[in-house]
């Protein structure tokens, strides 16, 4: 590992309770802009060592879905789901791994429901220290553990068990992949001087299991959701991201990623598009999909509303329209929409920061005909923690 990440040690914890959304500097690291990534052109033409992929490498599966020897690392889903009873939910789960030299890594999880009847909000955190090294690479998936929260997966299906520590809300689900990995600016991105990270998402799978509300257990009807898996050594040192997934209701997806600068302008705009398919690609759960690759020329991303959070004085965007116009793919125009304001989580305990994370829904067109859908929405850097001065957002 590069030696300019490495930590001393008393700064391990502080480094760890900064989740990738927003590090800050760490040992000899000074804060700068988040570079722009771009695509690493030999993606795909490196071959990887035994125990997993070396930088310029390309993802392989099944032994990238393992963890890695790298600084940061997440999987994080985000979904919908429908309780055979017609209530509605949205979800996020994540557990991040930390890994730094001469330390056993830690690890960090969410869990966040938002309830649309009873239009709620509630969130909760686990910090851990694991008492071993990590064992990279491997053909045996992930198998994690934040306390007594759990996530497993190997093959495209996922096991999620979690449950909040007032037992308002839990999951215990299983999601399978309908569509095969996507692989996001062909599986690595280059963030310059601040590192590299490898990105692939399973842009669209099925949610079933059984959803905790108070002490009633709902069996879910009809779930998906979005898995993203990013690692590398990286700092993203900067005003923040903007980040949506968009489950359209013609079976495609969306992602869109924008970056802005410590003086919270937009710095760069990238994305990718997943078009049908046949139900062929539903069983090539290893092999990627082929995406249409977007980038800032391709979109025009217009704020529509904001809102200001009542805890932290954090001004954030509340709806957007999007454009996006690109060779390779239909015309989009669409409106996203948070399903309910607050969506906002204060992990100061576990991370340091507040970021705001949601359900929305979407409408618009496709070529001009109407089309709907769901999407999450993550904004960070436009909060501040508890007692420092609140950052408003562009």
């Amino acid at each position: 590992m590069n030696s300019k990440f490495s930590l001393k040690s008393g700064l391990f914890v502080a480094c760890l309770l900064l989740s990738v959304t927003l590090l800050a500097a760490c040992g000899d690291a000074t804060p700068e802009a988040f570079p722009s990534p771009s695509p690493n052109p030999q993606a795909g033409q490196i071959q990887v060592t035994p125990v997993g992929p070396v930088q310029g490498a390309t993802v392989k599966f099944p032994q990238d879905e393992a963890p890695h020897d790298n600084l940061m690392e997440w999987w994080y889903y985000t979904g919908h789901l429908t309780t055979t009873d017609g209530s509605n939910y949205g979800f996020e789960y994540v557990i991040f791994q930390a890994n730094r030299s001469n330390f056993p890594p830690g690890y960090v999880s969410h869990f966040a429901i938002t309830d649309l009847n009873k239009q709620s909000f509630k969130f909760d955190q686990q910090l851990v220290m694991a008492n071993k090294k990590i064992v990279p690479g491997g053909d045996q998936g992930f198998n994690l553990a934040a306390g007594a929260w759990t996530m497993q997966g190997l093959g495209a299906t996922d096991h999620l068990k979690a449950t909040m520590q007032d037992n308002s809300y839990g999951i215990d689900l299983t999601v399978k992949d309908q569509k095969g990995p996507v692989l996001h600016g062909t599986g690595e991105f280059s963030y310059g001087q601040a590192g590299f990270s490898y990105y692939y998402s399973r842009p669209r799978m099925s949610v079933s299991g059984q959803l905790q509300v108070g002490g009633e257990s709902k069996t879910i009807a009809q779930g998906v959701a979005w898995f993203d898996h990013q690692w590398g050594d990286f700092l993203p040192l900067s005003g923040g991201w903007d980040w949506f997934s968009l489950h359209l209701s013609d079976n495609t997806e969306l992602m869109v990623y924008y970056l802005r600068d410590d003086q919270n302008n937009v710095a760069d705009v990238f994305g990718t598009y997943v078009p049908d398919c046949a139900a062929p690609c539903q069983t090539q759960t290893n092999q990627p999909v082929k995406v249409v690759e977007l980038h800032r020329q391709d979109f025009d991303i217009t704020k529509t509303g904001s809102w200001t959070s009542p805890t932290t004085g954090g001004v954030y965007p509340a709806g957007w329209n999007v454009k996006v116009k690109a060779q390779g793919m239909p015309a989009l125009d669409l409106n996203v929409q948070p399903a309910l304001a607050n969506q906002e989580l204060d992990t100061t305990r576990t991370t340091g920061i507040v970021y705001w994370e949601g359900a929305c829904t979407v409408s618009g067109t496709k070529d001009g005909q109407p089309l709907t859908g769901q999407a999450y929405v993550e904004l960070t850097g436009y909060a501040k923690p508890k007692n420092t001065p609140a950052q408003t957002g562009s």
